[in-house]
């Protein structure tokens, strides 16, 4: 029995035993949704402070003791760790017919569930498996060398799907004439069979044919009660049938003649043997012979104990080696660390004491992240790092709203208490409609999307909401104690970026020229190059790479040299990339076909290969797969969107939605021409950079949407100067906020690998570019609409309607 309060020693035990209970979670969760809804009811301070406190210790201490230990509980994905991953089709299987029956969700959750059951029968340690659409699944095997990947393979392709099926008795002449389609003999169908002669002799040769057997089969693998090596030895496996099994096999080999007529035993579609029946009738045991060794007849003994009645395609296959996850880790650490350290450094410089509030709130900011993950036992991957980077500047842009209005209302002549309250009062909508269009983002991603954006959606989902806690009450109630202790008695900060008067709006004809350029430029470079603007995640082929650290194996130009000297399907490209943190990485990029051989290849060419232990991470990528993800995510995109149009416009206007959208569109589009002009290919990663942007902008233009909104309340005039008055409230903001999550991307593309390269670089534009759209384009837009339309956007007594006007 759990005890109601553990000891220190046993509190991560006990942490991990109450949350595994759903239950408890459930009433953990409502505990806290009663506590929040005080909190924010309360208008007393020092009440707000109290709630706020055990709010932090319970959800604080939960998710830090979730860590604990730290290396057990945060897991990481194949691409951080090493390891395989297949993504496996669920074939049609054939009706007696000989017509394919479609692939239902069932077929595929059996399929799932003997996939699962046979590698945890082959020592594999925690195997993951998640459902890909209706007729695909993922196998995910963490940690797994790259010397196993060739038996686990096998063992994922073998349905083990085993029939014994009549001969027909003219199989020898007819088989070639059926398989052709020459000739139709109704009742029998032609099947590929491959038997040796001379076996065991010089001359041993295995011929290539086909048998003629019944359309109908007599015995299934249902029918099997046990499967065995044989005692015998060799590659002979052994097979017991039930009560009705043998029945089938009475039936089946009553009416043959004795030394004339044949059984043939079908695996997997295909006669692996047609022994003569020696004596008639057979009875309910009988051995398969003909197997590759003692080996094989061990995995199909098992194998034929689980069967799959579909037989199963490897559409994808991606193996990394520990040496390369190990290089991801120490990237992924360095950069996030550096990253960090400099927004810190600048939180600290710019907003002194307040800074030292913000940094505790980002530290509970990440601890919450962190220990969510833990606790449900996600995994941390290359795109899950994409979410954390997004998460980490808007909980810095959550900072810097509140205390811009911080600093707004101390100017104003408000106490520093009143204005500390004032300030988290008037920053709330604007953090609130900015993470939750984020939010919608996320959840759809969650929902429909999959793989690798699904780790960017399930990082970012957390982040938001932690974000969200730590800014709004996490860094409020340490104010508070402050503030009551006299510990701060006033606030100072820089003043680098004062908001001026400037006519931004006044330059939105320009600017609608620029970003109409660089939009049409943007589609242009992807129309002109088409497929050489995707890279291999969406064209398909195999990425082979050597982590080959500080050492001077491989040379670059002698693999190429090498690389031209064999005969290939495609040309292989071979690249080298020098990280300051994991030192030399030299990938080869190929057709599918072509991956073993040069392997192999390279291997016998450079031997150091092997000295030096340089395993190979591989990728054999679907082209098929890969656009159905890029469709699958872009549709969840376009979802997103969708609801962020609703909520923007049941929020403000729908002219502010139109903007918002526009200005999205915009971003993401000039973000994907920027890098193929800059001779980089679209991969996955670059999806999750899209995704970054997506939520960057959007939370972007609502911050501003949400100042002209307040501004139109109480300013008067025309509603440009309106809403040029609120963008430059909110410059400092932009700035700041773009600057401080610049560290973060700036770190990842000088530390991280190519891979994060490649997607620091997209961000970078990103930012760029949305910082301008949330000014010059999404605002403009509200202001052309208005314009046009003639709208009043004017929507209280205080200041009527008919006070504004529109010009310009």
């Amino acid at each position: 029995m759990m005890p109601i309060i553990p000891t220190l020693a046993a509190l991560p035990a006990w942490v991990e035993n109450f949350t595994a209970q759903p239950s408890n979670l459930f009433f953990f969760g409502l505990a806290l949704l009663v506590l929040f809804g005080w909190y924010f009811a309360t208008e007393s301070e020092r009440r707000k402070r109290n709630i706020g406190t055990i709010l932090l210790l319970l959800i604080g201490l939960l998710c830090a003791v979730a860590l604990i230990p730290l290396d057990k509980k945060l897991k990481g994905a194949i691409d951080i760790i090493g390891g395989s991953s297949f993504t496996m089709q669920v074939q049609p299987r054939e009706d007696e017919e000989g017509n394919k029956v479609a692939v239902t969700e069932l077929d595929t959750a059996n399929a799932m569930n003997i996939i699962e059951t046979r590698l945890s029968n082959s020592g594999v340690a925690e195997p993951v498996l998640f459902r890909q659409g209706i007729d695909r699944f993922v196998v995910q095997m963490p940690g797994m060398k790259p010397e196993d990947t060739d038996s686990i393979r096998k063992k994922l392709q073998e349905a083990a799907k085993l029939e014994l099926r009549e001969v027909h008795p003219n199989s020898d002449t007819l088989a070639e004439q059926v398989a052709k389609g020459d000739h139709i003999e109704p009742g029998y169908k032609a099947f590929p069979y491959n038997y040796k002669i001379a076996e065991g002799t010089p001359e041993e040769q295995e011929i290539e044919s086909h048998i003629l057997l019944n359309r109908r089969p007599a015995v299934e693998g249902v029918d099997i009660v046990a499967a065995f090596p044989s005692v015998m030895g060799g590659g002979r496996v052994g097979i017991t049938l039930n009560g009705e099994g043998e029945d089938k096999m009475i039936a089946l080999t009553q009416p043959m003649t004795e030394r004339r007529d044949r059984i043939a035993i079908v695996l997997d579609g295909k006669c692996i043997s047609a022994p003569v029946v020696n004596q008639v009738p057979l009875g309910k045991q009988f051995e398969i012979t003909g197997l590759d060794g003692a080996n094989e007849a061990v995995d199909l003994a098992k194998n034929l104990m689980n069967p799959i009645n579909n037989p199963l395609k490897i559409d994808e296959e991606r193996t990394v080696s520990p040496t390369y996850g190990a290089s991801v880790v120490k990237q992924g650490i360095m950069s996030g660390l550096v990253g960090l350290a400099a927004t810190f450094i600048f939180i600290l410089i710019y907003y002194r004491i307040a800074g030292v509030v913000a940094l505790i709130g980002l530290v509970v900011n990440i601890v919450m992240l962190f220990g969510i993950m833990a606790m449900f036992g996600f995994s941390f991957s290359l795109a899950g790092i994409a979410g954390i980077v997004l998460t980490v500047g808007m909980a810095v842009d959550a900072n810097v709203l509140i205390y811009e209005r911080l600093r707004e209302e101390i100017a104003a002549g408000k106490s520093v208490k009143n204005a500390l309250a004032l300030a988290y009062e008037k920053a709330f909508s604007s953090i609130f409609d900015s993470n939750f269009t984020s939010l919608i983002t996320a959840l759809v991603l969650f929902w429909r999307a999959s793989g690798t954006v699904k780790g960017f959606a399930i990082t970012l989902t957390i982040g938001i909401i932690a974000s969200m806690f730590s800014a709004i009450l996490v860094t409020r109630v340490f104010f508070r104690w402050g503030l009551d202790f006299n510990l701060i008695k006033n606030f100072r900060f820089l003043d680098l970026i004062k908001g001026g008067s400037y006519d931004f709006l006044g330059k939105r004809g320009l600017c609608a020229i620029i970003s109409f350029a660089l939009v049409i430029a943007s589609l242009g470079v992807y129309l002109v190059k088409k497929d050489k603007a995707l890279g291999i995640d969406f064209t398909g082929g195999s990425i082979i790479t050597y982590t080959v650290g500080e050492n001077q194996a491989l040379p670059i130009n002698d693999v190429a040299q090498h690389l031209k000297t064999l005969t290939l399907a495609k040309d292989a490209i071979p690249q080298e990339e020098n990280n300051i943190v994991t030192g030399r990485l030299v990938t080869v990029r190929c057709d599918a076909n072509d991956a073993d051989s040069i392997i192999s290849s390279l291997e016998s060419k450079f031997p150091e290969i092997k000295t030096l232990n340089l395993a190979p991470s591989r990728e054999n990528v679907s082209a098929v797969l890969g656009k159905e993800f890029l469709k699958d995510s872009g549709l969840a995109l376009l979802l997103g969107m969708v609801l962020i149009f609703l909520y923007v416009s049941l929020r403000y206007r729908m002219s502010f939605a139109v903007g918002a959208i526009i200005a999205l569109l915009h971003d993401v589009i000039i973000s994907c021409g920027v890098v193929a002009m800059a001779g980089n290919q679209l991969s996955l990663i670059h999806v999750a950079a899209i995704l970054t942007i997506a939520g960057y902008s959007i939370n972007d233009t609502v911050i501003i949407f949400d100042r002209i909104r307040e501004t139109l309340r109480f300013s008067t005039g025309s509603l440009k100067d309106i809403m040029n008055e609120a963008i430059n409230a909110t410059l400092s903001r932009t700035v700041l906020t773009s600057g401080a999550t610049l560290f973060t991307v700036v770190a990842l593309y000088v530390f991280g690998g190519q891979a994060m390269r490649d997607f620091s670089l997209m961000i970078l534009i990103g930012i760029i570019v949305g910082t301008y759209s949330s000014i010059f384009v999404a605002s403009a837009l509200v202001l052309w609409w208005a314009k046009v339309t003639n709208a009043d956007y004017r929507e209280t007594e205080e200041t009527p309607a008919e006070n504004v006007e529109v010009v310009g």
